[in-house]
């Protein structure tokens, strides 16, 4: 751990734009090099591609190769899935084919795959030191990087560098809204958030665009059910997850409390990879407590408004309350930011 203590937030953001040193596609002999255990976890495709990016984070935290593994399963497609009780099994190919991450290295026949559950950045760096001394090649494959993400989120500021999402200029200021709803209405309901939190949020923001004199839009990304189902335990999606029975019907998201919010657009039901896409591409993002929009949050350029969760937040984020809060200060000096920047592009 005091050899992770040397590198410095400086020295983590050089490796994160400058990538692993080696030849991309080379063949090494010994060493390490990190990839996603894609067969252990399917659950969502946001909570799986947080994954992903966060071990390509990792590599370059550790100046060690990424080996990219696409996703092999999504056992959780979103509302419209669990409302007709199914999923189709193609739907990580339109993921696979838009979320990768070139590899860094051709992975070495005599390889020796290790599986790590939650590592700590002193299992990474033991076994780099280990590879390296008795001269063999570990592919370490990681499931869930958060441990050593949470210690220091900064290096997580290279995904921007490998978003396959770019945005497309314009002068009209775009605040994307992310409420997730979806299977917490029957699990896991202790992570939505109020409408009046995203309501809150978004005029303050709205607000402060008004006063700077700045044109906008605002975009609603949300699922809302087209009809009264029931959602058991044996449902698509919930895993044997559900203790009881739950009835979802589209009154509940009370979509409605929206309405208060200007130039409002809602993207309701809408295709998941557009909507990632058009959070990802905002010049604002108010996220929920969901990987969903967190990821799209780590893609982006823009202001983001950021509620508590597992993934933590990078250092000029918002810290919103549960009320939907925050520095309005803060929120000031990025809004002239983005207006100065704006402004000077427009001149000859």
């Amino acid at each position: 751990m005091k050899k992770l203590a040397c590198l410095t937030l400086v020295t983590a953001f050089i490796l994160c734009t400058s990538g692993w040193n080696g030849a991309r596609s080379q063949a090494v002999n010994s060493g390490i090099a990190l990839t996603y255990a894609n067969d252990k976890m399917t659950d969502g495709a946001g909570s799986q591609l947080i994954r992903i990016y966060g071990i390509y984070a990792l590599s370059r935290y550790f100046h060690v190769p990424y080996v990219h593994t696409p996703l092999k399963e999504i056992g959780y497609q979103g509302l419209a899935a669990l409302e007709k009780n199914g999923g189709s099994s193609h739907m990580q190919d339109r993921y696979n084919r838009i979320f990768t991450i070139p590899s860094d290295i051709q992975v070495p026949a005599n390889s020796i795959p290790l599986f790590l559950d939650v590592p700590k950045a002193a299992d990474i760096l033991r076994l780099k030191n280990q590879a390296e001394t008795e001269n063999k090649f570990y592919l370490l494959r990681i499931l869930l990087p958060v441990a050593i993400l949470n210690t220091d989120t900064e290096m997580l500021r290279c995904l921007k560098t490998v978003s396959p999402f770019k945005p497309t200029p314009s002068h009209v200021f775009r605040l994307a809204i992310h409420v997730r709803r979806g299977e917490e209405f029957a699990v896991d309901s202790q992570r939505m958030l109020p409408n009046s939190s995203y309501i809150t949020a978004a005029m303050r923001i709205v607000d402060a665009l008004k006063r700077f004199g700045m044109p906008f839009v605002c975009e609603l990304y949300t699922e809302v059910a087209s009809k009264t189902f029931v959602v058991t335990t044996q449902s698509y999606g919930m895993n044997g997850r559900l203790s009881h029975p739950v009835v979802i019907n589209p009154k509940m998201n009370r979509i409605e409390d929206f309405d208060v919010i200007p130039n409002l657009h809602k993207f309701i039901n809408t295709d998941p990879i557009e909507a990632l896409k058009g959070m990802s591409t905002a010049d604002a993002l108010i996220i929920s407590k969901s990987e969903f929009s967190y990821l799209p949050a780590l893609f982006g350029q823009g202001i983001v408004v950021y509620y508590p969760m597992e993934g933590a937040p990078l250092k000029e984020w918002l810290i919103a309350d549960k009320n939907g809060d925050f520095s309005s200060e803060k929120l000031g000096i990025q809004l002239h930011a983005w207006k100065h920047a704006h402004e000077n592009a427009r001149q000859p």
